[in-house]
């Protein structure tokens, strides 16, 4: 993962490109044997091209994973014979760029999550002469990505069978298998649920009809769940999108496109990027399928099929989601809150005026500006009703440099803020639709900066935030010698803020002063507002 920003000036004549996790390979024979770079290249070239800032996947696929041709915008970005100014993200299967500020590419492929960077000059016919010329590179280390396993390939740990079907495991293999005589069909349902993810299995369709459900919901009929499921199937329509209790199929792949992306009865490797309402898939890393502004639900349990009324026999080998390791951080993850119970937390003032709790939160039918508790675990839940009715929560651990990912939601009009350190607030607020952001909506750090964008979703809805946050330095005598800092704040995806230095701590905070450690703090005082997959990895930034 990183940032890459460099300028170029290219002959208009001269093609030219940026390599990015790239790779070597061997090609040809004896004497003719030569090494051949391939993987993703961002188009340098002319501008009467129009092609600049695309991404051609070189001696590989050898087509454009992003044509930008096709973005009027990014067509005129590049200009001939002055320097230009590119800018190339890569986190996780996400790549994005950027022209002389004009956003470009945008897509997600999940087949490099690494490689080398390489700076192209392109082969010229007879004896001509140009040149490509770079200076002022640049690239920001933001980690990795990685693969992280929610099928352990010994039991059914993190996952509860419905009714109908049978799951077992066999040699390391997620084997489920169901008689035609079997209406209902039988899912297998992740414990967890996700809002934003990249889920990647390997499976075997042998016999029948499957799939894999995203954002789902469990209901009580014989289909098991309503959501979105990316089909798997022995013959048929793989990589299609299905909307079960819903628009049924959304896409739906002719047989020539599954022959050229489908290997019947071998293993088959399935990707689904779920992002905001963007929805791509692919299989065996074709893209199958992409969404752009999905009017689903955003969040749900993850589910693998068997389809009623079938013969049924599939196979899974691997399912896993694709989790950040930034750059310096350490093995541990750390799950402040355990799911069940408020133990390692503290409240400010007299515990018996705190209203939180542990449960399932939702939006109250009666007052849409109020949340409920339902019976359950793994939500932190304020249930203010007003200004002043409950109390901020801290956790008893502290923590100094540090990765933060958690989900928040707030009903309508509600607000709370997040606390790094117990004292750097990150502003939690109901700020969807707003086109002009303040310094108290959602996003922005209390005081500090507004957001970039406003990346809100409706109040009631789960919504992620990412920070990376580097703490303040002290010497041995306890004297500052370097401010604190958010290195990131993503809200759904979304950059609100990067490379932000704290000179002083926001008000409100645990102690009210700033240290070398604190723990992490959840404002309550304010409003109802409920937390989940809360996980700190303690870093060392530089």
């Amino acid at each position: 993962d990183f940032i890459l920003e460099f300028e170029v000036l290219c002959d208009p004549a001269l093609n030219s490109g940026c390599q990015i996790r790239s790779h070597i390979k061997s090609v040809g024979q004896d004497a003719g044997r030569r090494e051949e770079v391939f993987g993703y290249q961002v188009e340098i070239a002319s501008a009467d091209s129009g092609a600049s800032g695309g991404v051609w996947d070189e001696a590989r696929k050898s087509y454009w994973l992003y044509n930008a041709r096709e973005n009027p915008a990014a067509a005129r970005a590049f200009k001939d014979n002055q320097w230009n100014r590119y800018r190339i993200e890569c986190i996780g299967d996400h790549v994005r760029t950027w022209i002389n500020g004009v956003a470009c590419a945008d897509f997600y492929d999940p087949e490099d999550l690494s490689g080398f960077i390489g700076l192209q000059v392109h082969s010229v016919p007879g004896d001509q002469v140009l040149q490509v010329r770079w200076r002022n590179l640049r690239i920001r280390d933001l980690g990795r990505h990685v693969w992280k396993g929610l099928f352990n390939g010994q039991n059914l740990d993190g996952w509860g069978a419905l009714p109908g079907g049978n799951w077992t495991v066999e040699d390391g293999v997620l084997v489920g298998r169901s008689p035609a005589s079997e209406s209902r069909h039988g899912l297998l349902l992740s414990d967890r649920t996700f809002n934003d993810f990249t889920v990647r299995v390997q499976f075997q369709a042998l016999k029948g009809n499957s799939g894999l459900y995203f954002r789902c919901e469990k209901v009580d009929d014989a289909v098991g769940v309503h959501g979105i499921q990316a089909e798997i199937d022995a013959t048929k329509d793989v990589g299609g999108l299905y909307e079960t209790g819903g628009r049924a199929w959304i896409v739906q792949p002719t047989a020539e496109q599954v022959q050229s992306w489908f290997k019947p009865n071998e293993w088959n490797t399935l990707t689904v990027s779920a992002h905001g309402r963007r929805i791509v898939v692919h299989v065996n890393n074709r893209k199958t399928a992409e969404l752009t502004d999905d009017p689903g639900r955003l969040g749900g349990h993850l589910a693998l099929q068997l389809h009623g009324g079938q013969d049924m026999d599939i196979r899974f080998r691997e399912v896993a989601t694709l989790s950040p390791q930034p750059a310096g951080r350490s093995a541990e993850v750390i799950e402040p809150f355990n799911g069940k119970t408020l133990d390692g937390w503290k409240v400010k003032g007299d515990p018996s005026k705190s209203r939180w709790g542990v449960g399932k939160a939702r939006i109250s039918p009666a007052d849409p500006k109020s949340l409920e508790a339902a019976d359950g675990s793994g939500e932190m839940i304020n249930l203010a009703r007003q200004h002043g009715d409950s109390l901020d929560i801290y956790s008893t651990q502290t923590f100094g440099d540090c990765h933060i990912e958690l989900e928040v939601m707030v009903p309508q009009g509600s607000n709370s803020g997040i606390y790094v350190m117990g004292e750097y607030e990150i502003q939690v607020l109901d700020s969807y639709g707003r086109t002009e952001m303040s310094g108290g909506d959602m996003g922005a750090i209390y005081g500090a900066a507004v957001p970039k964008v406003n990346a809100s979703r409706p109040a009631g809805e789960w919504q992620q935030y990412v920070i990376d946050f580097r703490a303040p330095r002290f010497d041995a005598d306890g004297n500052k010698t370097a401010n604190a800092k958010f290195l990131k704040v993503e809200l759904n995806g979304k950059l609100l803020h990067a490379d932000l230095e704290m000179p002083s701590q926001t008000p409100g905070g645990v102690a009210g002063r700033e240290a070398a450690v604190g723990p992490l703090m959840f404002q309550g005082n304010h409003g109802a507002v409920a937390y989940r997959n809360i996980r700190i990895s303690p870093m060392n930034f530089r």
